[in-house]
């Protein structure tokens, strides 16, 4: 299962080499492209829309629509990686979380987006580890972001 797991892996960034390094902040513009870039990699795309996220448990919410939960989980983010390490116990998936309007969560609150972005990549990092593989999980938060110039 380990070899199939790593012929399957998708590499993100020759994929779309106009990234910018992880964690991935897409320009609004770059949306579309990035959808359709991610649509033929191999990877199964999940997009989040964020508009209505205020505070990380809306985000956590959100994340447990996206992904149908089983109604016996809670909207937190040990119930997140418990649902994925189960999906992926047995067939390893590969995932891209697309988040749309990622710069309202940002506005309304600061700190849970940093937490949440920091936490979501840490869960893409365990998941994604190749000695216990459950999946591919990659993140991308997309939006206006200010220039870095």
């Amino acid at each position: 299962m380990e070899d199939e797991f790593l012929d399957a892996w998708v590499d993100v960034e020759e994929a779309l080499p106009w990234l910018p390094a992880a964690p991935y902040f897409v320009a609004e513009e770059q949306h579309s492209s990035l959808l359709e870039a991610l649509a033929g990699s191999g990877l199964s795309v999940l997009e989040i829309d964020l508009a209505d996220v205020r505070r990380e448990h809306d985000l956590q919410a959100a994340l447990g629509r996206a992904l149908a939960k089983p109604d016996e989980y809670d909207d937190n983010w040990d119930a997140l990686r418990d649902l994925l390490k189960e999906r992926g116990a047995s067939t390893p998936w590969a995932m891209a979380m697309v988040f749309s309007s990622a710069p309202v969560f940002l506005r309304a609150d600061v700190h849970g987006f940093v937490r949440a972005v920091s936490i979501l990549e840490n869960l893409s990092l365990e998941l994604s580890d190749i000695d216990e593989p459950y999946g591919q999980l990659e993140l991308f938060y997309v939006g206006e972001w200010p220039s870095a110039r």
